[in-house]
């Protein structure tokens, strides 16, 4: 069986200076989690498209400390977009559906770890706000007050 764990919002921040949580969320990265864990985008702004034909990533390890950094590059491109290698990595993987850093590290290029490199500062610059998904569990039926 498998499922989603966790979910991160990438976005503006609400209120002055985040006060009021994020606001507008442009896009969600859902974790999900089975025999291995992935990482898929899911777009509330509609402009933004991933990297290629990427719909989903494999870090190396679950809770990998790298999975998020690569998870935005490939999934939000446009704001990493004055990196020098990404149009070499994008070029690479424009008919790649899925990254997977775990089984099919030969399918990653080989200028991955350089595009980290340079991705690192603008990735510092994202509005990201964590979500843990916890089952909730309703009570029995309240006594209203009449």
């Amino acid at each position: 069986m498998a499922g989603f764990s966790k979910i991160y919002c990438v976005g503006g921040l609400g209120g002055f200076q985040g006060a009021d949580g994020i606001n507008p969320i442009e896009f969600q990265i859902w974790v999900g989690n089975a025999d291995r864990q992935w990482l898929q985008p899911h777009y509330i702004n509609r402009r933004i498209r991933p990297l290629g034909v990427v719909k989903c990533l494999i870090p190396e390890g679950p809770d990998d400390p790298n999975a998020l950094l690569d998870a935005c590059i490939a999934f939000y491109p446009e704001h990493f977009r004055e990196c020098a290698t990404l149009p070499v990595v994008e070029k690479r993987l424009a008919d790649t559906s899925r990254l997977d850093f775990h089984h099919g590290k030969e399918d990653i290029p080989e200028e991955w770890p350089q595009l980290r490199t340079e991705a690192w500062p603008l990735f510092r610059k994202l509005n990201i706000f964590e979500g843990r998904l916890c089952l909730v569990t309703i009570m029995e039926e309240p006594q209203w007050a009449i």
